[in-house]
């Protein structure tokens, strides 16, 4: 996937502990992961919904000339795309969580988008009086065009983290593991 992916190193914490023992039980991880996964699905959804990056802190507010263009001031949900393609998947005892969507590293980790100058025709409608329109029309609609130049640009995107996981987050997945652990030694 390409995009933004949840990758969880597991150093010597106890949620690493406890999978390498679960590991050592199971062998093949696949059915706990794709718990983990269903939860992380669950535990992302909710911080849009809060507007809240993993570790509780709020997103960064949208600039005014965003909030200009939008029909309200929800955050990343303009219409819930990045949301809705939020994906895992389970390999080899392994699990990826994120979305394929090229701007979700920019929404995770923030960053400069170059905009390269360009030029396009513009299409206007023209009144009997010679007046021309401040708005652009189709151009089947237009008796009047005139190109247009945009010189070249950046735009700064700030860091809305949505990926990674909370301590409470961290609580779950070992609930999780203990519950498959357990089961492991009941039978």
């Amino acid at each position: 996937m390409a995009g933004a992916m949840l990758e969880v190193t597991l150093n010597e914490s106890q949620v690493s502990k406890a999978i390498e023992e679960l590991s050592q039980h199971l062998g093949n991880l696949s059915a706990p992961l794709n718990d983990i996964a269903e939860y992380l699905h669950q535990s992302t959804d909710n911080r849009f919904r809060q507007q809240v990056a993993p570790d509780g802190s709020p997103w960064a507010p949208l600039a005014p000339a965003t909030l200009a263009k939008k029909k309200g001031n929800r955050i990343l949900r303009d219409k819930g795309t990045l949301q809705d393609t939020l994906r895992h998947r389970v390999s080899n005892n392994e699990l990826a969580f994120g979305t394929d969507r090229p701007y979700g590293a920019i929404h995770q980790f923030g960053g400069k988008i170059e905009h390269a100058a360009r030029s396009q025709q513009v299409y206007f409608r023209q009144g009997k009086d010679g007046t021309v329109g401040n708005r652009f029309v189709k151009k089947n609609k237009s008796n009047f065009s005139q190109w247009a130049t945009r010189g070249a640009s950046s735009t700064d995107i700030t860091a809305r983290p949505y990926l990674g996981l909370s301590s409470e987050d961290e609580t779950e997945i070992l609930d999780i593991v203990g519950d498959y652990l357990m089961e492991g030694f009941q039978g």
